[in-house]
């Protein structure tokens, strides 16, 4: 999908899939993202909207353009697996793929920053470069959002609960500061992978726990080299205050149903990411083994170990 700018230049095209439940961020995150793009590309947004009771505050989303809805009334199609794989049918042949979370906001030009970060890659010799990172907050005071000014660039580390991962094989990721010098992310964040083509489509069974671990081990294995951004270039939506925020959660809404989902979801992980894992759809990719991937990160998932605390750039 191309559109042409004032010159007559074809304009390179951006999926955005977002999934979300009942979250009022929407129609503020997809208006973000257009305000704050260059407007020298094409933006395309594939959504899966789950409400819960009512959806009136949907409408003005599909007022949007470029906006392809797709709505679920909850508890049907709860997860982020199931959600994100309906968000991501949506997509057409973009040039470029952009995995969001529904409440996030962008730095001016995020569009062009990106898609020079993959050139770049690409020039450097990375075939499947993927651009990801925990996004840098903003937050409400009373009705006004607030950001810090500055905001150095941070990359994923594993903390120390040994016993989770021994069990399900889902470490607990944090962030700390990017090392001088460093341009690989050992895992992603599942509210910002960017990439060129189309991405990989998500595997239905995944709930929500474990979901980053298991995109960034199928993405190695598919060939796809992570690096974190050279600068910040986005903010999200943290929900500390949930209250405040007036943000439903499915955990609350519908209990009964996450507990059975998660149990299905972490047994999918396990199994697949246990040993050489599982090659298949939803599952690894053959371009590189599952041991490989354990070894950039600093897991051993055969044993159920994380051989560091945190990854040694």
């Amino acid at each position: 999908m191309h559109s042409r700018n004032l010159a007559g230049i074809m304009k390179k095209s951006i999926f955005i899939q977002i999934t979300s439940y009942h979250d009022y961020e929407l129609e503020k995150t997809i208006k973000d993202a257009i305000n704050k793009s260059s407007g020298e590309t094409e933006l395309v947004f594939g959504v899966h909207s789950i409400f819960y009771q009512d959806n009136l505050w949907i409408e003005p989303v599909k007022q949007i353009h470029n906006v392809k809805l797709i709505e679920s009334k909850a508890p049907d199609n709860i997860g982020m697996g199931l959600g994100r794989s309906i968000s991501h049918s949506l997509y057409s042949g973009e040039d470029y793929y952009f995995q969001i979370d529904a409440h996030s906001r962008f730095d001016l030009n995020w569009d062009i920053f990106l898609i020079n970060e993959i050139k770049a890659h690409k020039a450097n010799g990375f075939e499947k470069p993927l651009i990801t990172q925990y996004p840098k907050p903003f937050w409400y005071e009373g009705d006004i959002e607030k950001t810090r000014d500055n905001e150095e660039v941070v990359t994923q580390f594993y903390w120390k609960y040994r016993d989770r991962f021994k069990n399900n094989r889902t470490p607990m990721q944090g962030t700390t500061l990017n090392p001088k010098g460093n341009k690989f992310s050992i895992s992603v964040s599942g509210g910002s992978i960017f990439t060129e083509g189309e991405f990989l489509k998500p595997n239905n069974l995944i709930f929500a726990d474990g979901e980053e671990i298991f995109i960034a081990a199928r993405a190695y294995t598919h060939g796809y080299d992570m690096f974190v951004p050279s600068k910040m270039f986005m903010f999200h939506l943290y929900y500390r205050d949930e209250g405040k925020n007036k943000r439903r959660t499915v955990y609350s809404d519908w209990p009964q149903q996450t507990d059975y989902l998660g149990k299905i979801s972490s047994d999918e992980i396990k199994l697949v990411l246990t040993g050489d894992g599982l090659v298949g759809d939803g599952r690894l990719g053959n371009s590189r083994y599952l041991w490989e991937y354990g070894k950039f990160a600093g897991l051993d998932f055969v044993n159920g170990e994380i051989i560091n605390n945190y990854y040694e750039f």
